[in-house]
């Protein structure tokens, strides 16, 4: 088994909540931000499975990063003085790496899986995020790390 690790800009928080219809106990906002998060997060693991079947995935968490310390995404965001902005990171295992090769990069057929894949921007992410997973350079916003 291998470990990865992703990141990104979008809220991946993992919530439970898949039901496209909203039940009628609950507040409006607070269902749909808990429904979007939770696709952004099957979006991301859809992709993944897309050449890997990810096992013992890990729930997401948050951290606060400063884009200047923290060079893992592009280099066209803003860094204000001061300021951190929030990222998800989760971990998850699959049994081969080589699955994600390209001739250029280990990780490289999954970056290419994952460009353009349309997300769900939502009110508790940095909002300069383009409304796709982008891994060019000057916008990259998902890292994929092996650990």
């Amino acid at each position: 088994m291998h470990r990865l690790c992703c990141y990104t800009l979008f809220d991946i928080t993992q919530t439970g909540v898949m039901n496209r219809s909203r039940p009628e106990s609950l507040d409006v906002e607070g269902w749909l931000q808990k429904r979007n998060t939770q696709c952004n997060f099957d979006t991301i693991l859809q992709v993944i499975s897309l050449r890997s079947q990810p096992e013992f995935i890990k729930v997401p968490n948050v951290t606060q990063i400063n884009f200047n310390e923290f060079e893992k995404f592009g280099f066209l965001y803003d860094q204000e003085e001061g300021k951190t902005y929030t990222c998800w990171k989760f971990e998850f295992e699959v049994q081969h790496t080589s699955v994600f090769e390209n001739a250029l990069n280990p990780l490289g057929a999954l970056y290419k899986d994952c460009e353009g894949v349309p997300m769900i921007v939502c009110p508790s992410q940095y909002q300069k995020t383009p409304a796709f997973l982008d891994t060019t350079p000057d916008l990259k916003n998902i890292h994929f790390e092996v650990l």
